[in-house]
């Protein structure tokens, strides 16, 4: 999917009277970022009668619950799985380090040390 697809896709999914409140990197996302502080108690409401409360208050480019996430669930952003869930996490929560294990940069990795040869 183009770039100009996926902003298209995301203005039609999202009520455009809140479309300035979080942004939503993919269709298969299950979280949104913050695009300003989110109190509590905040009304999101996206396409097809989707309705969201904040359950805290979430920071400015922090990541939203838009469903449950199940403990050891996927953390989808951007298309992709960022994470796994620790915890159960509900509909409008604040999704961070307390209660996400990040998987980026989470790659076996090869040592680049080299073998000390003795003649």
């Amino acid at each position: 999917m183009e770039f100009h697809q996926k902003f298209l896709y995301i203005w039609r999914v999202m009520d455009k009277k809140y479309f300035e409140k979080v942004i939503l990197c993919h269709p298969r996302d299950n979280v949104a970022t913050a695009k300003s502080p989110i109190s509590q108690g905040t009304l999101l409401t996206f396409s097809k009668g989707k309705k969201i409360i904040a359950k805290e208050g979430i920071p400015f480019a922090h990541k939203i619950s838009l469903q449950r996430i199940a403990r050891g669930g996927s953390v989808i952003k951007y298309g992709e799985r960022i994470g796994r869930a620790i915890r159960e996490i509900k509909p409008g929560e604040w999704v961070h380090i307390h209660n996400v294990a990040g998987e980026r940069g989470r790659t076996k990795r090869i040592s680049l040390k080299r073998k000390v040869h003795r003649a």
